[in-house]
């Protein structure tokens, strides 16, 4: 059997409480690609960061809310030219009604229910095809439970394939699409796969808040799915 792996790299923007001041959209964004793709561009990607680096004499990681508006589009301008996906699932904070947001494990499910439902509609777009055999999750590591590492990776294997536990209750058709699912939390001042994720995520963050003069510097065709419909956003 032909090993088909792929990557998916996300990052958030925002914060899943109703409380925060800065935005009523929580976003996952990121970037999926191919394995056999995924090394180089990440070499690439690396080489062209620290050359943003040395240029300005920054030491630590470039952050996203470092950037200026042109930086931010020489970056994004990047990113458009490599051969991955950019993909993104939102969801407007005010519309989740019955969430306890002060209890920290309701919100974990939530965040873990966001990045499957991405991986679905990737999938029903034949984004992910029916012969990947692995799914690579990587996820900036900042503010993350580590009780989240394996709840979200047992949630994804048990949905996703054909003995899956969400449906013991009724006939199940045996899928095609028998993947495993591997998940990892990164540190995003070591990993520039994790950094272009943030910069996506903030952008798409900021066009569903209304700035829609950004969109124009992400990549054209890049899935975006909104939660917990379409109705609620000012713009897609």
């Amino acid at each position: 059997m032909i090993n088909v792996r792929y990557f998916l790299v996300l990052d958030d923007s925002g914060q899943l409480h109703p409380n925060y001041p800065f935005s009523d959209v929580f976003v996952y964004g990121g970037i999926l690609v191919r394995e056999k793709d995924y090394h180089g561009i990440n070499f690439d990607y690396t080489k062209f960061i620290d050359g943003i680096r040395k240029q300005m004499n920054i030491t630590e990681e470039l952050k996203t809310s470092m950037m200026k508006n042109n930086l931010r589009r020489r970056v994004l301008n990047k990113l458009k030219r490599y051969n991955f996906e950019q993909v993104f699932v939102g969801v407007k904070v005010s519309s989740l009604v019955r969430i306890d947001f002060a209890d920290n494990r309701r919100v974990t499910t939530y965040k873990n229910y966001m990045i499957r439902r991405l991986i679905d509609e990737l999938m029903q777009k034949g984004k992910i095809p029916d012969d990947c055999t692995c799914l690579n999750v990587h996820i900036d590591n900042q503010n993350v439970a580590h009780s989240s590492i394996d709840s979200l990776e047992g949630y994804l294997i048990n949905y996703f394939n054909e003995d899956n536990l969400y449906n013991v209750h009724k006939e199940y058709t045996t899928t095609s699409f028998k993947c495993d699912f591997r998940v990892k939390y990164r540190d995003s001042s070591t990993s520039y796969m994790i950094q272009a994720a943030d910069i996506l995520a903030n952008t798409k963050s900021h066009v569903l808040s209304g700035k829609t003069n950004l969109r124009k510097l992400l990549k054209e065709g890049y899935t975006i799915l909104k939660l917990p419909n379409e109705n609620v956003y000012k713009t897609s």
